[in-house]
């Protein structure tokens, strides 16, 4: 089985969580801070072949009124090329608005890759409930 990666995309900082297949608990890894898509990529390329990433989980920025917004185009755009990277990979998007507890929570030492845990975990929990 394929271990998972949560990604939590934004422009300059993407908050990265990984889960291992065999007990598939989403854990925050790491936050990418990049100037620009090829650095983020080049960073992404490394964590997806030494973690043996199969299942990509993308949170899309779902506008309140249920519509995609600019950053919601951004980040298929950008996911776009991550695919274009790895096709080895499936790659799933989940609505940001189910987890924007998250990003309110305080104490928290690494807000975006907490909010990527956010995002696998609760794919996870849709995947097991199937």
């Amino acid at each position: 089985m394929k271990n998972y990666l949560g990604i939590d995309l934004g422009r300059k900082h993407t908050g990265l969580a990984f889960a291992d297949s065999r007990v598939n608990v989403a854990l925050p890894l790491t936050t990418i801070h990049h100037k620009d898509e090829p650095e983020l990529l080049e960073a992404l390329e490394k964590i997806i072949r030494d973690r043996e990433v199969g299942i990509i989980v993308v949170g899309l920025p779902i506008l309140m009124s249920g519509e995609e917004g600019e950053e919601a185009l951004h980040v298929r755009t950008v996911t776009e090329l991550i695919q274009e990277a790895h096709p080895e990979c499936a790659i799933s998007f989940l609505d940001e608005r189910e987890t924007s507890k998250i990003y309110s929570a305080e104490g928290s030492r690494d807000r975006h890759a907490e909010a990527a845990v956010r995002i696998l975990a609760t794919f996870l929990e849709r995947e097991e409930s199937k």
